[in-house]
């Protein structure tokens, strides 16, 4: 007949939530198969499956407790978690499962739970040196899981030492638990399953009684707590697009999620488009900044050509005032003033001073100088 698994797993996909149940004795060996059983190995695989698509974990545990680096290894799992870990006392956590209670973020219990702690313990064989080795194993072996109660307490290993791992089972109620700092919250209204004797029997009487029980778990999570009241969308297109899903979004009647994959390729994406975005920003900040110096630079060029031709408007004014032209209106243009200035020189008959009214050429005593069109005065205004 196949052995049942020491620990069972329920998922909330739609609340991204997982929830272990840890019921029955850490770690063993099978006479009949001669096989390990319920070990760290299985429970960490199963664990770590359920970290890709669930964001907090719930613990629940009703242990005799077990093999100590079996259990050990499970509490390094869920320290090492990144994960939201919330741990429950379900019946009973005692030996190395109430160490396991410990590596929870919240620590739970309900009212009629109870919890044990005392010293690992082992069977010696060998002869004594063999014996003496052993021992100062066992002794380094406390050391390490009290830490784990040290660290829990924020109290000294001495101080551990001398209150719970003395060489004697320490029973505590839930009521007892929380007053010295070992739970969060005390749970009420649910029934435990715990053996009404636990308490009287010693650790392979405590293991043969759990082993001997039939647990009833949960196989879904019960739709009335907690429900997401997500509205169920038809699709997200442009989502899944984005994620390159090569199926649509997982959905259920309360709506669609991600899994921790899909989210971290979610979470690149928007990275890539801020990242993208930046740089589009500050293109385009260059591209103002560019224009703007494109535009001082063509003011002042355009400046520079309008005070050119200014100072050439005044020359060929000027021109045509020592040449005699009468009248210019203050807002004639270069062109009417020069046509002003042809038909004058025409009149003077392109000779210089007064010879045009006694034909005397002197040019001591002129007063106007020959006129010569191919002067830069023209060429400016061309």
């Amino acid at each position: 007949m196949a052995k049942k698994p020491y620990f069972s797993i329920v998922k909330n996909e739609t609340k991204r939530e997982a929830t272990i149940y840890i019921y029955g004795a850490i770690g063993g060996f099978d006479w009949n198969t001669y096989e390990e059983i319920n070990t760290a190995s299985s429970f960490t695989q199963e664990f770590n499956e359920v970290e890709k698509e669930a964001d907090t974990i719930h613990i629940r545990i009703n242990s005799p407790g077990g093999y100590v680096f079996e259990g050990n290894a499970i509490y390094n799992t869920l320290i090492a978690s990144k994960k939201k870990i919330i741990t429950y006392n379900d019946g009973l956590a005692a030996s190395m499962a109430a160490l396991i209670l410990l590596a929870g973020d919240e620590i739970n219990a309900f009212e009629s739970s109870l919890l044990m702690i005392h010293n690992s313990s082992s069977y010696y064989f060998g002869n004594t040196k063999e014996v003496e080795a052993q021992l100062q194993a066992g002794i380094k072996i406390d050391k390490a899981l009290g830490k784990t109660i040290s660290k829990r307490l924020d109290i000294t290993e001495e101080e551990v030492e001398k209150s719970y791992l003395n060489f004697k089972d320490n029973w505590y109620t839930s009521d007892e638990a929380q007053e010295l700092g070992f739970y969060d919250k005390i749970i009420t209204g649910e029934e435990t399953q715990i053996p009404e004797d636990v308490m009287k029997l010693n650790t392979e009487q405590r293991f043969k009684k759990y082993a001997a029980m039939t647990f009833k778990l949960p196989t879904t999570q019960n739709p009335t707590q907690n429900k997401n009241k997500m509205s169920k969308p038809n699709s997200y297109p442009n989502l899944e697009a984005t994620l390159g899903l090569k199926h649509p979004l997982a959905t259920t009647e309360n709506g669609s999620y991600l899994n921790e994959d899909q989210k971290q390729t979610l979470e690149n994406q928007l990275s890539a488009q801020a990242t993208s975005l930046k740089n589009a920003q500050d293109a385009k900040n260059k591209a103002v900044a560019d224009l703007d110096e494109a535009k001082k630079n063509h003011s002042a060029a355009l400046q520079a050509e309008k005070d050119k031709t200014t100072a050439a408007e005044k020359k060929i004014r000027d021109a045509a005032t020592l040449a005699g032209v009468e009248n210019l209106a203050e807002d004639a243009s270069a062109e009417d003033i020069a046509k002003a200035l042809t038909a004058q020189i025409e009149v003077l008959n392109g000779k210089p001073g007064a010879a045009h009214t006694n034909g005397v050429a002197d040019e001591e005593e002129s007063e106007f100088s020959y006129l010569n069109l191919e002067s830069s005065i023209y060429k400016d205004l061309k």
